[in-house]
């Protein structure tokens, strides 16, 4: 399997994914500067991943010696449609896009989940449903951190 850029809450928080990345900085700094934000990912949330890992054991004759692409087919965004899928629930959030400098992550792709759908699986979460959840989840572990100090 192929994972697309993975999102959602976990036990140990990857910051270093983009739709984590951006609901964290979204929710807690309010503003973000976008770099090549016409560059485009496909996102999947982790309980979908499990949900993916879980198909392929309950099909593994069907699915063996191919490889399948896991995402969200109505989630091929570039980083400037995320951070406005981002503000629909966060309306304080700013969003500027630069003129200069460049994102390290080079990663630029439309990816198409279609052969993997067709084997029956069906993502569950959508991105919205997932940048809710993160959103709790931030405001959860903050307020936990300053009631346990």
């Amino acid at each position: 399997m192929r994972l697309a850029t993975v999102f959602g809450i976990s036990p140990r928080m990857g910051l270093d994914l983009l739709v984590n990345d951006f609901v964290y900085r979204a929710l807690n700094d309010y503003s973000i500067v976008l770099f090549e934000p016409h560059f485009k990912r496909n996102y999947i949330h982790i309980r979908d991943v499990v949900g993916a890992f879980i198909h392929c054991m309950n099909n593994f004759e069907l699915l063996k010696n191919e490889t399948y692409n896991v995402g969200l087919s109505d989630a091929n965004l570039n980083k400037l449609e995320l951070c406005n899928e981002i503000q629909k629930q966060l309306p304080k959030f700013v969003f500027l896009e630069s003129e200069i400098g460049e994102d390290p992550d080079k990663r630029n792709y439309i990816v198409s989940n279609e052969k993997f759908e067709k084997t029956g699986f069906k993502p569950k979460v959508s991105l919205q449903d997932g940048i809710t959840e993160l959103i709790k989840g931030y405001q959860i572990i903050k307020r936990n951190q300053f009631t346990n100090v």
